[in-house]
């Protein structure tokens, strides 16, 4: 396997959201090469947003203060580097948990000192130390690329969706119309706040994880045994397939590290939550404009007991019709239930399994791990210096 050729099915790895099949990808250099940039980002939008202005300063004071925080971090962080006889600057570069810390602490001191407030200090700085972890856990399982991958799918499983739903679409419409039209959900949709219907929303999405997790699981473990003519066979497709059979079988076969099964698991949990997310919201969307066009501001209004938040007025059919805060939040709480039911659904109804998307999603992980045995073989197979 020449470089070039191990280069491409590198990125096509990436490109699929799982680096961690990449051998070595999880090393210091390539995650800290990787995430410099995203630091240096961070740092900077930080910077001009929170940490270099004070509220209460003029825009011009404002402006100064951000440029010399900002042009501080880089100071700072290049004569630490020299001082412990490190080169500043070089293509691939690496961080130990000292010069991390130094890179939250200097935008924070400043913000300290701006704000003149030990508090503010001590909240900067750990705000800058959580997104520099935000990204290094982005990178290592490749959020992004994994994200858009994903959503690409979407598209193309947008009719095996819609044939699942045509199939519990009537079950489900009878469930939350029913809901929709009871005085008890519309009381706790007006009681609810926006941060605690975020944390219904949270907690119906875990459930939901967590019962993808669980599944897959088991999936995994059966799938991670196959034999090496399944290799060859799923390996199908994928750039891996011209050295499929020039490798010797099993050459370099390990068992699944905690990372890369945590990447595979966080493969699928992500495909099933986006497509389970665009159900939610197609039926929340639905019970948006059933309540705008059969339960009026009056009708909410005596449900409730108070008057209603009106987000939108505008008449429709000769009448009036009032967008409320209420009816979003009930149609999001009856969205995000049917999105779980959906989730329960699609990974543990047989006919769902069989025939749905979890059974391509358990389809794509046996490709993967394929690729991954080839992959392996391959490189156990490459001559070294000695040869």
């Amino acid at each position: 396997m020449d470089p070039d050729t191990r280069a491409a099915i590198e990125r096509w790895f990436v490109r699929r959201g799982v680096p961690q099949l990449v051998e070595g990808y999880g090393s210091e250099t390539r995650l800290d090469t990787r995430a410099a940039p995203l630091i240096v980002g961070w740092l900077l939008l930080g910077t001009v947003l929170f940490w270099g202005v004070n509220a209460g300063w003029s825009e011009p004071a404002n402006m100064a203060a951000a440029l010399v925080t900002a042009l501080a971090v880089p100071v700072v962080f290049v004569a630490v580097r020299r001082l412990r006889r490190r080169p500043p600057i070089s293509r691939t570069i690496t961080f130990d948990v000292l010069e991390i810390g130094i890179l939250a602490a200097t935008p924070a001191v400043a913000s300290g000192l701006i704000e003149w407030s030990a508090r503010e200090l001590v909240i900067a700085f750990l705000n800058a130390l959580l997104g520099i972890g935000a990204i290094y856990v982005v990178i290592l399982f490749g959020l992004g690329e994994l994200a858009f991958w994903a959503l690409g799918r979407l598209r193309s499983q947008a009719a095996g969706i819609a044939g699942l739903l045509a199939t519990t679409l009537p079950i489900l419409l009878i469930l939350v119309a029913f809901l929709l039209f009871a005085a008890e959900i519309w009381e706790a949709g007006h009681a609810l706040s926006g941060g605690e219907l975020l944390a219904v929303i949270g907690l119906l999405i875990a459930i939901g994880a967590l019962l993808v997790v669980t599944t897959f699981r088991a999936e995994l473990t059966r799938v991670a045994g196959m034999e090496w003519t399944d290799v060859v066979h799923h390996a199908a497709g994928t750039p891996l397939e011209p050295l499929a059979p020039t490798v010797r079988p099993n050459a370099g076969a390990r068992p699944l590290g905690w990372l890369e099964r945590l990447n595979l698991t966080a493969l699928v949990l992500l495909n099933q939550l986006i497509q389970s997310a665009f159900v939610a919201l197609l039926i929340t969307a639905f019970l948006v404009v059933l309540g705008l066009i059969a339960i009026p501001a009056g009708v909410q209004e005596g449900w409730i007991g108070e008057a209603v938040t009106t987000v939108v007025r505008f008449e429709l059919l000769g009448e009036e019709r009032r967008l409320s805060s209420e009816l979003l939040r009930v149609s999001a709480l009856l969205g995000g239930i049917v999105g779980l039911y959906f989730t329960g659904l699609a990974i543990t109804d047989a006919a769902a399994q069989r025939s749905g998307e979890f059974r391509r999603a358990v389809a794509d992980v046996h490709q993967l791990l394929a690729a991954r045995a080839v992959y392996r073989a391959a490189l156990a197979d490459a001559p070294t210096e000695e040869d």
